[in-house]
């Protein structure tokens, strides 16, 4: 590779580019993992102003490959692997729980109380229909409880929230659809502390007016939630 000579840095739309001059022939821009940061490679002697040119020409891109790292750097440490045995820790709003198992006929279905998740199922039930029993549950409270936070943020930040889907996503926590102004919340929160959940539907719903990860979305996000930065470092070290 070649050795850089100078570098600088600079903003575009505020996204801080680090700029490194090279013996390169052309221009090159890269986005790397997991935080998005952007560095520009340029032609020993490219003028500032071409630099800055050919950055904002290519800003769609670049917010785009942002986007989809930042997304990607959720920290989800998914907790399917629990062994669902009898007197096993499992989760629920980032409190544990042990686990009772009761096999009986009829439908399945789950309680909650002092400290213990009980599980009525099927006879001979297998891992896997325990873990599909346990992740439906899982997806209806947190059905029920995104429902009251999306209209808490609905009348705090002005917009409509038309539909939510909830399911398991493997490196997401929430997405937005901001032209059909629907959400998708990953069935994990259910799992952690519930102010993660009422990050991800705040961040989602801010998504309906700007679209992408830009300045004016995070000086809307530090408006709304200025304590958003403790709650997505917590998410992003895998904290229950």
């Amino acid at each position: 590779m070649a050795k850089a000579l100078t570098a600088y840095s600079f903003i575009l739309a505020g996204i801080p580019v680090d700029v490194e001059y090279r013996y390169v022939k052309v221009i090159r821009l890269t986005v790397y993992p997991p935080e998005g940061k952007v560095r520009l490679t340029a032609p020993a002697g490219t003028p500032n102003n071409v630099i800055q040119e050919f950055a904002t020409s290519k800003i769609k891109w670049i917010e785009k490959h942002r986007e989809r790292f930042l997304n990607n750097q959720a920290g989800i440490k998914p907790g399917h692997l629990e062994s669902l045995r009898n007197r096993s820790t499992v989760y629920v709003w980032g409190v544990p729980h042990e686990l009772e198992l009761i096999e009986r006929g009829g439908n399945s279905k789950i309680v909650t109380g002092d400290g213990r998740v009980t599980m009525y199922i099927p006879p001979l039930c297998s891992t896997a229909k325990k873990r599909e029993i346990l992740d439906r549950w899982y997806r209806r409270v947190l059905k029920e409880k995104a429902a009251a936070l999306i209209s808490k943020w609905e009348a705090v930040i002005g917009v409509k929230v038309k539909k939510t889907y909830v399911r398991k996503m493997k490196t997401h926590w929430g997405s937005c659809n901001y032209q059909k102004q629907t959400l998708r919340l990953n069935s994990e929160l259910a799992r952690r502390n519930p102010e993660y959940l009422d990050y991800v539907v705040a961040h989602e719903i801010l998504h309906i007016i700007e679209r992408n990860h830009n300045r004016n979305f995070y000086r809307l996000l530090n408006q709304y939630m200025p304590a958003w930065k403790t709650i997505h470092e917590k998410m992003k070290s895998g904290a229950v």
